[in-house]
């Protein structure tokens, strides 16, 4: 039985390094996630003509190779069929640790298939593992499901592929799904309130105007959202934005159109845009470090931007490289950079530091536009806030001018019986 060597983050979140024995390098792994550990790294200490260290012969599996329908892709895939973000930034930040180790990719594949628990994902993986067979590269098998990984995310991985990094494009990502996820605990936490405010309020005028009804009493509690001709209108208006955001945005033109519209929109727009040029250099810098032909690398780096807009500003500057163009004129040509990251990646130029370069600016961009993206969340949520104050007083209003009213009313009832008595 060979002998593993890992290292780990515990429960903790310390990092921990140790040894344990197991038959396979699936048994490690998984007795390691049982336990609780966050594996970075893990390799044999034994020697690798020991047959126990081998992988074992592959099985090529007959896998579908033909584009699945619109229906499966675009309907079923993203309303009932979709792969929770966590199980994702999970399935990558283990599948970069696997190729750091030297992990063969096919076995890589099989050992994550028979960690995830989700249906889908290990059907995914499944399928992957008969492409990896076949000869095909991961990214065919991950674009035939672009309900679950995003163009940004197969773009990432083909740009691995080709760049000789799959390991640091996968780990990339995983940083990227983290990095979604926490702004978008970030938004939930700061609507939650005005959400249940909203939410409470429909059912405690609903259940008081029942309560009240059933008194024989005329008063009634006004809300716009507890009357029927409100929902009549806004009620479609939900679907078809819900469709819209589910359905209609995987059509390629419509989100080509989209993005350009929410690059344009101001504060939010600027901090998209920040988001997407940090993809692009992240992916730009490793294409270039890998050798890959500057032309071929700022394509496949604007493939992995995740904005189609931007995408399409980015594209015409490969074709401009070869015309003799430096990379920084070229760039800043597209109205993509700023000066400063202009002046930056120059410099890199001049030094021969590009690559390094495009990291520093990647990072520029990310560390701004996430403290841009959270001081939006907060004003999302003081406006939630807002907007609910607003509508409680509405809500008041109506019903203390309703009451006063009925009161009014009354006393004038009582003056005309006693004047005709």
């Amino acid at each position: 039985m060979p002998t593993f060597q890992y290292s780990a983050i515990d429960g903790s979140g310390n990092r921990t390094q140790g040894t344990l024995y197991a038959a396979s390098l699936d048994v490690a792994l998984g007795q390691l996630s049982r336990d609780g550990m966050n594996v970075e790294a893990i390799s044999v200490m034994t020697s690798q003509a020991d047959p126990l260290t081998q992988a074992p012969p592959p099985v090529v599996h007959e896998v579908p190779t033909h584009e699945r329908t619109y229906m499966q892709t675009n309907v079923v895939g993203r309303v009932v069929d979709k792969v929770p973000l966590s199980k994702l930034m999970f399935f990558f930040r283990q599948f970069a640790t696997m190729q750091r180790a030297g992990v063969p990719i096919v076995q890589a594949l099989g050992t994550l298939a028979g960690q995830a628990r989700d249906g889908k994902l290990n059907s995914i993986l499944r399928e992957c593992q008969g492409h990896v067979e076949a000869g095909r590269p991961v990214s065919f098998g991950l674009q035939r499901y672009p309900e679950v990984f995003t163009p940004l995310m197969v773009s990432l991985i083909r740009s691995g592929e080709e760049g000789g990094y799959l390991d640091r494009a996968s780990d990339l990502v995983a940083n990227y799904i983290q990095q979604d996820i926490q702004i978008r605990d970030e938004y939930r936490r700061a609507t939650l309130m005005p959400k249940l405010t909203i939410g409470a309020s429909i059912l405690i005028i609903l259940g008081a105007n029942a309560f009240i009804a059933s008194q024989g009493s005329n008063i009634r509690i006004w809300s716009p959202l507890t009357q029927p001709i409100t929902w009549l209108y806004l009620g479609p208006i939900i679907v078809g934005l819900w469709l819209f955001f589910k359905i209609g945005l995987a059509n390629p033109a419509i989100k080509a159109r989209w993005d350009q519209f929410i690059i344009n929109v101001p504060y939010s727009g600027h901090t998209l845009h920040q988001f997407a040029m940090a993809k692009f250099g992240r992916a730009l810098g490793a294409l270039y470090s890998g050798g890959v032909p500057i032309q071929r690398s700022i394509e496949l780096a604007a493939d992995s931007c995740g904005n189609e807009y931007v995408r399409a500003l980015i594209y015409p500057a490969a074709r401009k490289l070869q015309e003799g163009e430096g990379i920084a004129a070229t760039l800043q040509a597209t109205g993509g950079l700023t000066p400063i990251v202009a002046d930056m990646l120059a410099t890199g130029e001049r030094t021969g530091n590009v690559d390094e370069m495009l990291t520093k600016v990647a990072e520029y961009y990310e560390e701004e536009a996430k403290v841009r993206a959270l001081v939006l969340a907060r004003i999302v949520g003081v406006v939630a806030i807002i907007c609910v104050a607003i509508y409680v007083l509405i809500v008041l209003i109506k019903f203390y001018t309703g009451y006063f009213q009925m009161q009014f009313d009354a006393a004038d009832n009582a003056t005309m019986i006693w004047t005709l008595r």
